[in-house]
């Protein structure tokens, strides 16, 4: 560790202790939905009007609405038509997949690459755990989904704070990274009041021994998912045995085991790669 990663990261954790890390507003297209779908009276239509002043969003989530997601018949065209098979009550999720990858994609500077790891990375989990959903009960997929995406989201406002040392090393700027993304991340769930079960999700971040419930819930999918992630990179020493991850015991109370939930993502493989080009398009 170089002498000037180590003065970054006394000065990172306290401002993250302080609440001084500058962090980024919710986009105001995400902030406008977030608006309109907590109101009684929101119906498809009046969701759409605030949809379609985002030309890029509104072809998002036709994309979304003709994705493996919901594996339609007849291709919808129609965005109103999109938001009814979506469902009001997930649309500012499916928004915020898109916010997120113009918020990763969009950001330049010296560090761009680790951000991009971090988006290549939560998109990959994002699909597995979709995935994952479809095989388990009183799960939704979209939901999964994008608890999934939001526990990188802390990267975004590590990465922007960090751009001001182009002399760090990138290794460097990885561990940064990597040993605050939590608290930088459930810091904007907070700002951007997107409630306890996405706090959950980043709270889970790399937390292998985290339990948020006695029983099989999102934030155990997002273990899982990442688990088998890290397996596949062969990244396995970071892991502790399946035994000891409180995930896994949830999922055998359901009569399911690991290995099943490995075969699960095996049989999917095509499903997966679908997802993730949907949410990076």
């Amino acid at each position: 560790m170089t002498e000037l990663k180590k003065q970054i990261s006394a000065s990172l954790k306290k401002d993250l202790e302080a609440g001084e890390l500058i962090l980024p507003s919710l986009p105001e297209v995400a902030m406008t939905i977030q608006q309109e779908v907590k109101k009684k009276s929101s119906t498809a239509s009046s969701v759409a009007k605030v949809i379609f002043l985002d030309p890029g969003l509104t072809a998002h989530f036709l994309k979304v609405a003709n994705s493996p997601l919901y594996r339609t018949q007849n291709r919808v065209n129609a965005l109103p038509d999109a938001i009814g098979l979506i469902g009001i009550e997930s649309v500012l999720n499916m928004a915020l997949t898109y916010t997120m990858r113009t918020m990763f994609v969009s950001t330049e500077g010296a560090w761009k690459k680790v951000l991009i790891h971090q988006w290549n990375e939560a998109t990959e989990l994002a699909a597995i755990v979709a995935v994952l959903a479809d095989y388990l009960p009183d799960m939704e997929s979209e939901h999964c989904m994008v608890a999934a995406m939001l526990q990188n989201i802390g990267a975004l406002p590590l990465i922007n704070h960090l751009q001001h040392f182009p002399e760090l090393e990138e290794q460097d700027v990885e561990l940064l990274v990597e040993e605050n993304a939590t608290k930088a991340g459930l810091a904007l769930i907070k700002l951007w009041g997107l409630g306890k079960t996405f706090e959950d999700a980043v709270k889970a971040r790399n937390n292998w021994k985290f339990e948020s419930t006695p029983y099989l819930d999102t934030t155990d999918l997002i273990t899982i998912a990442r688990y088998h992630y890290l397996k596949e990179k062969q990244h396995l020493e970071e892991c502790p045995p399946t035994s000891e991850i409180p995930a896994f015991r949830h999922l055998e109370k359901l009569d399911f085991t690991a290995e099943m939930s490995m075969q699960w993502i095996d049989s999917a493989r095509e499903k997966i790669r679908a997802i993730k080009r949907m949410l990076c398009m």
